[in-house]
């Protein structure tokens, strides 16, 4: 039984990612040039490092889909946690990413 609730709970977590990305529109591609180029440095990164640079008003959902989108065509890949620095966040713990060598 746990095992399809988790199904199902990953398949409306993808799925409200994927309706957050395309709500934002023209803002995808600064999210994924603004990962590459972090990705690209070799240094580790997270949300919290890109945060300034990404549009305002560009929801969460989508930016969290867009580094999952780099993590599935292998740009980046986990390398840790790091406490989220958006006040909104209250210090939750976010994923630290380095770009991959291809």
């Amino acid at each position: 039984m746990q095992q399809l609730d988790t199904a199902e709970g990953e398949r409306l977590r993808d799925a409200g990612m994927a309706a957050a990305v395309e709500a934002a529109g023209d803002d995808v591609v600064a999210i994924d040039l603004l990962i590459a180029r972090a990705a690209a440095t070799g240094q580790a990164f997270s949300a919290n490092d890109l945060r300034a640079y990404i549009p305002a008003g560009t929801n969460t959902a989508a930016i969290g889909g867009r580094f999952a989108h780099a993590r599935r065509r292998g740009v980046i890949h986990a390398v840790g946690w790091v406490a989220s620095t958006d006040p909104g966040t209250h210090a939750h713990p976010i994923r630290q990413w380095q770009g991959t060598r291809r």
